[in-house]
């Protein structure tokens, strides 16, 4: 058995990108180096191979770099890369890595979405990788994954029929690409949006950070939401949280200078990836230092003007399993400028000045709190 984990980066993100004259590293690229090559703590030595795919929009030209951080362009290629990784070194009883930031997040969560339509191709029917990918854009009743065609397909052409997914980690999945141009986007969320945001049954171990303060509408975030099969059945062994950070975009998946509050959000989801068996290098783990109180950018240039900002809907307590990350509480007692609207009904203050979580039981009428 071995591990293979890949890291997706977001629109721009490459490294040596800078901030502030100062060298910076997203959250994706801190996880890829923080991922050692063989985990040494059982008896046999388990192989982690890692694979890292820079963000669209960072080719040799400017000008494709400028259509493909605008547009989306080029986030076909790298999906079909990661999946060729896959195809080349998987093998059944392997454990699957997916992480993600912004597009990037995209990224791997349609690879998701790849595997349990199409699965993991022999090494042998690599060069049906486009053919694989196209039946899964099409997504209609004749490609579904549990149609009789996509059922065959596997049987034929991949390595097994279904392909258990061991771990997806995502900052800030942006499910329309996030693209600022109103002649643009209704075409590019036809061609991009998810096909479903329904998080596949097959996937073991889901994970998702995301921004309370991000206010472009151009951003809004695509969670995910449980399949029938988990919600159904309360002893489904599937484990998901989708939990809320203060900050923007890319203070939940970083790319700036102060890395305080990214580095929260790296912290839970590293945490969470080791919980369940992938290995670190000490050193570069230990190295990642969170602080609730981190400078929170403005993410709101003038190329969105045009729209009003909004603000991000957080709902406690239902099929998505969100949550609210205790820095938040630390950020909302400590800093008195700090009182974002959409935290309001989930927060108050008690005598002490404290902040109380509320988590409210809408069906019952009746509230739940929660001190943190």
């Amino acid at each position: 058995m071995k591990r293979l984990i890949t890291c997706s980066d977001g629109t721009w993100n490459k490294p040596g990108n800078t901030d502030r004259g100062q060298r910076v590293e997203t959250n994706v690229e801190k996880m890829y180096q923080c991922i050692c090559s063989y985990d040494n703590s059982t008896g046999q030595p388990i192989p982690q191979l890692k694979f890292y795919d820079k963000g669209i929009g960072t080719g040799y030209s400017w000008k494709s770099n400028l259509l493909g951080g605008i547009t989306g362009a080029g986030i076909d290629k790298n999906i079909k890369d990661i999946y060729t990784f896959l195809v080349t070194n998987y093998e059944p009883g392997d454990e699957i890595y997916l992480f993600g930031f912004s597009r990037g997040a995209y990224t791997a969560r349609s690879i998701g979405g790849l595997i349990r339509n199409c699965g993991i191709l022999k090494p042998e029917y690599l060069g049906l990788t486009d053919k694989a990918y196209d039946l899964y854009r099409m997504r209609d009743e004749y490609t579904a994954p549990e149609s009789d065609m996509m059922v065959g397909f596997r049987k034929r052409y991949a390595r097994e029929d279904l392909t258990p997914i061991k771990f997806i980690g995502v900052w800030d999945t942006v499910g329309s690409l996030g693209i600022p141009l109103p002649w643009y986007r209704s075409w590019n969320m036809k061609k991009y949006q998810f096909h479903d945001v329904t998080l596949s049954s097959s996937v073991e171990n889901a994970f998702h950070a995301l921004a309370i303060d991000e206010r472009r509408k151009m951003f809004s975030p695509a969670l995910w939401q449980l399949s029938d099969t988990v919600k159904n059945d309360p002893d489904h062994p599937q484990q998901v949280e989708q939990r809320w950070f203060a900050g923007v975009h890319s203070n939940i998946g970083g790319g700036y200078a102060d890395t305080g509050l990214s580095d929260l959000a790296l912290q839970w989801l590293a945490t969470q990836a080791n919980n369940i068996g992938l290995c670190y290098d000490n050193s570069e783990y230990k190295s990642i230092k969170g602080n609730p109180w981190g400078e929170l950018r403005n993410s709101y240039s003038p190329a969105f003007w045009f729209w009003l900002p909004i603000w991000r809907a957080i709902t406690l307590n239902d099929d998505t399993r969100q949550t609210i990350d205790a820095s938040v509480l630390e950020r909302f007692r400590e800093m008195y400028q700090y009182r974002p609207r959409n935290l309001r009904k989930y927060v108050n203050l008690d005598e002490s000045n404290k902040p109380m979580v509320v988590l409210k039981q809408r069906a019952e009428g009746k509230g739940q709190k929660a001190e943190i």
